[in-house]
This record gives structure tokens, C-alpha cells and sequence, in this order.
């Protein structure tokens, strides 16, 4: 089945291909190649896997879509991850108001955002990430969705996605994965099987009350709870506060040696309603400049942790 979107003006399928193409959390969500990007996910609600290969026709995208006839619901999803119902034009003004913003659209041309692909997707990874290494994680999660999960041909391409959340719910044993993570994954699988983890119920409420609401789900801390919620949900003006790579790229394209919480909080009123997608970019901003692992990194995130908990 294909079907067409606008592009937004100034969008490049190409700029979130690239993104995409050394994106470890994201493995087995995306495969980038030269004339398209595939993206392969649980669809919002029934949770079927899909996988939708998107490319330029003319001054829209096409997507062709496998896995559902639910065509509006994968637009809608689509949409959202990657930011395609955006005004070009007021993110563009963003970065013409503020230049450390147009510093970094120039350094990232034709990229809005790439958010995980649904709360459900956070979620799993925000389990599987913890205390363990990025490389060790997706290598557990591609097991993980080869074993137990759905596989899905498009084109000349087989792509595994996740098992869903009815099958996790059932899953008493996963060679690899320590026991108390599995609990803690049959606990998401729960939520999402309730409509706790749905976007469109996440994002109507107050940012507070959201972070505080996934807090509830076992094994859900403050830090997976800010990664459900704002790459997750992906709300584009929310502002992620419980991870310290966003504020060491803020300082570091900024040029702001000694960098507080308040002051990022009070720059980023200027970067209204994109506040999110800038996010994003300052983190991109510190990971191309070779600080991604800077010391003291780990040590701040375990502080953030412990005061957003308090």
C-alpha cells in the first residue's frame, strides 16, 4: 500500500536518514539507505508490527506501508516521529531569533526530529539500557525481536520489531536478560496493554503529572520516565531536564562554561515551540564533538536521577 504526505518546507528525508544511520538505541527501528528510510514499529493501539519505507516523490513523501491497513494511523505515527506536521517556516524563525539555534540547523540541515517510535518502544529500551552499555542493549533488544517478535518484508528487506506488549506480558524467561528486568518489562507490557504508555494520553496531560503517572510503572525511574515521555510521546516543546548530555550541549554550543539547569531553562523559552527538537540537536551537537563520553558524565546523570526522584 502507498500513500503520499507534504513535506514540510526545509525537511530532508535525507538529514533523518543520516541521523538514523548511527542511531544504536534505534537498531532494528531504521535502515537508512541512499534514495529512502524504512522504519519498522508497533503501530499505536492494536500494537501491530509494520514497517513503512519512506522516499521523496515530487514535493511530498511516499510511504509505502506493510503490515496494516490502518494507513491513518500510520501517518499519525509517522508524523510524529519524525515531525512532518511542523510549520518550516516557525522553525526556521527559531533559529533566525537565536543564533545558537541557526548554528545548529546549519550544523544538521533539513532534520526536524526523530523521536522513538512510540512510548512502548521508550519504555522497553529505558529497561534494557539500564546499567548496561548502549552496544550491549540493542544487541540484546535485536535477540530480543528476532526471537520473540514479528518479522516484517518490505522491499528486498526482513525486519524484526519487538515482540508486542501482549506477548511480553507472557514471556517468563529471556536468555540474556536478568530476571528483574524481565519483571520490569512484563510491568511496561502491562501499562501499555492498560493505555497508560498511549502518546495521545500522555502528551494531553501536564509534563509534571506525566512523568509522575510512568513513575508508577514497575522499574520505571526518573530517567526512563523522562525517555518515555519526551522521546516517547515526543512532545516538540517539551524540555527534558533529567539528562545532563542535553546541558552539556547546550554549554558547548553556547559557550557557557560553568551551566545551571535554571540558566538552560530560562535560554530555552527563547527556542518556544521546538523546545524538544532543540534538545535533540544540542545532544547531536556534543556527540559529534567527541564529548559524548566526557568524564563525569555517568555521575551527573545518577545526581539528576536523585533530585528529579526528590
Amino acid at each position: 500500500m502507498r500513500i503520499q504526505v507534504k513535506q514540510p518546507k526545509g525537511f530532508s528525508l535525507a538529514a533523518a536518514s543520516r541521523f538514523y544511520e548511527g542511531f544504536i538505541p534505534g537498531s532494528g527501528m531504521a535502515v537508512a539507505e541512499p534514495t529512502q528510510l524504512t522504519l519498522a514499529f508497533r503501530l499505536d493501539g492494536s500494537f501491530e508490527a509494520i514497517a513503512v519505507a519512506l522516499s521523496h516523490s515530487s514535493d511530498a513523501i511516499a510511504l509505502d506501508i506493510a503490515g496494516t491497513r490502518d494507513e491513518l494511523a500510520v501517518v499519525r505515527q509517522v508524523t510524529r516521529i519524525l515531525g512532518l506536521d511542523a510549520d518550516g517556516d516557525a522553525w526556521s524563525d527559531v533559529g533566525r531569533r537565536d543564533p545558537v539555534v541557526g548554528r545548529l540547523q546549519s550544523e544538521f540541515e533539513g532534520f526536524f526530529t526523530a523521536a522513538k517510535s512510540s512510548p512502548y518502544d521508550a519504555a522497553t529500551w529505558g529497561i534494557l539500557a539500564a546499567r548496561s552499555s548502549i552496544r550491549s542493549a540493542a544487541k540484546l533488544k535485536m535477540q530480543i525481536a528476532r526471537t520473540y517478535g514479528d518479522a516484517i518484508a518490505i522491499g528486498h528487506r526482513l525486519h524484526h520489531v519487538f515482540p508486542s506488549p501482549h506477548v511480553v506480558s507472557t514471556l517468563r524467561q529471556i536468555p540474556g536478560l536478568a530476571q528483574k528486568k524481565l519483571v520490569r518489562l512484563r510491568a511496561v507490557a502491562d501499562a501499555a496493554l492498560e493505555g497508560r504508555l498511549d502518546p495521545d494520553r500522555l502528551r494531553a496531560m501536564a509534563p509534571a503529572d506525566a512523568l509522575a503517572d510512568l513513575q508508577r510503572v514497575r522499574g520505571v525511574g526518573a530517567w526512563t520516565a523522562s525517555h518515555i515521555y519526551f522521546r516517547g510521546a515526543a512532545p516538540p516543546d517539551g524540555l527534558p531536564m533529567t539528562e545532563p548530555r542535553v546541558l552539556r550541549g547546550w554549554a558547548l554550543a553556547a559557550g557557557v562554561p560553568r551551566p545551571t539547569l535554571d540558566a538552560f531553562a530560562r535560554a530555552a523559552e527563547r527556542w518556544r515551540p521546538f523546545r524538544m527538537w532543540i534538545a535533540i540537536l544540542l545532544a547531536r551537537h556534543l556527540a559529534t564533538s567527541g564529548e559524548w563520553n566526557a568524564p563525569g558524565i555517568a555521575r551527573e546523570r545518577r545526581l539528576s536521577r536523585r533530585l528529579r526522584s526528590a
